[in-house]
């Protein structure tokens, strides 16, 4: 999503970038995502917030009016961010083209296996906690995992309320989110040696009455669906000091990936690409000039969402947990 938000950004102030996108066009996402108010800014210079946001559930708070979050469909928020961009699915970058110290452009692999080489001005890795274009372009970065993991769900019931928490005494989270598809829902757990397997071994049945007894409105969505319906995740945490080199940039969780609790990411790195949109505007011609603009304003904006990390969302109360709070259940 940051990468598409940049490629809108430039095309407004007249460029042509390209995006390049390893997953068919026909490849689809299910489920919500839930837009922080990060996020608007960069959609609404695109054109795209009240699109975007009617098709959605606001979330509350509001404050004059705006809502603090957007429950939405994924790929409804994907496809508004395609249309009328250049972008090339079913290619895989493989590795990166240089003239001496500088990234000048990569080498793709298509979906019929075939090697192209594309030339460009700068490149901008915005794939992820698992970077290719990171590893590719010698960013040192710290990759780690998080101490807690996600039970999540989804349901095609829409909740009572759009938004729903529990925090738990640690002050990790059980949440649900609505959008006009349905619902999702996440438990946030300690990590397991044992993974899905272990977090899974009590049952489906058992962790719907637990999770609906800690948040209510979760009841009727969970009531319509079964064990094919809720899975294990893990994320990975991502530190990297340098955000670009001569010819090549990272930009969201390539740069910055923190922990789905905080439930920012995405608007994080879609304000990390307005600001390099900007940047490259400003300083036509000089990739370079562009990329120095950009984290100069950009880094300072960002400093306190990683100063605090995903753990300042936290609401610790402290004292022992409630049984129906504790997951997975004591044998």
């Amino acid at each position: 999503m940051a990468g598409l938000v940049l490629a809108r950004g430039l095309m407004l102030r007249g460029l042509r970038p390209v995006v390049l996108e390893r997953a068919p066009a026909d490849a689809t996402i299910p489920g919500p995502i839930m837009l922080p108010f990060q996020a608007y800014d960069p959609l609404a210079e695109i054109g795209l917030l009240d699109a975007i946001r009617a098709r959605g559930l606001d979330i509350p708070p509001f404050q004059r009016g705006t809502p603090v979050a957007v429950g939405v469909g994924r790929q409804i928020v994907l496809d508004a961010l395609r249309e009328g961009v250049d972008v090339r699915h079913g290619a895989e970058v493989v590795d990166l083209a240089r003239d001496g110290d500088r990234v000048v452009g990569c080498v793709i692999r298509t979906a019929g296996g075939d090697a192209q080489t594309l030339p460009s001005d700068l490149m901008v890795g915005a794939d992820g906690a698992r970077s290719t274009v990171r590893g590719l372009a010698g960013f040192d970065a710290d990759v780690f995992a998080f101490d807690t993991a996600q039970l999540s769900w989804r349901s095609p019931v829409v909740p009572r309320e759009p938004f729903g928490i529990h925090f738990l005494p640690d002050g990790r989270q059980v949440t649900v989110v609505g959008w006009p598809g349905g619902a999702a829902g996440g438990w946030q757990i300690p990590r397991l040696e044992g993974g899905a397997h272990e977090a899974t071994a009590a049952g489906f049945d058992e962790f719907r009455r637990r999770f609906a007894s800690l948040v209510p409105i979760a009841a009727e969505p969970l009531a319509a669906i079964g064990p094919a319906d809720w899975f294990y995740r893990e994320a990975l945490g991502v530190r990297c000091d340098r955000w670009w080199r001569p010819g090549v940039a990272l930009i969201g969780e390539a740069l910055h990936a923190m922990n789905p609790e905080a439930g920012i990411g995405s608007g994080l790195g879609m304000g990390d690409a307005q600001a390099l949109a900007v940047a490259v505007a400003r300083n036509p011609g000089d990739a370079d000039a562009a990329c120095r603009d950009w984290e100069h304003w950009r880094r300072p904006a960002l400093a306190p969402y990683l100063a605090i990390g995903s753990e300042g969302v936290r609401v610790v109360r402290g004292g022992e947990p409630r049984p129906e709070e504790i997951w997975p259940p004591a044998p």
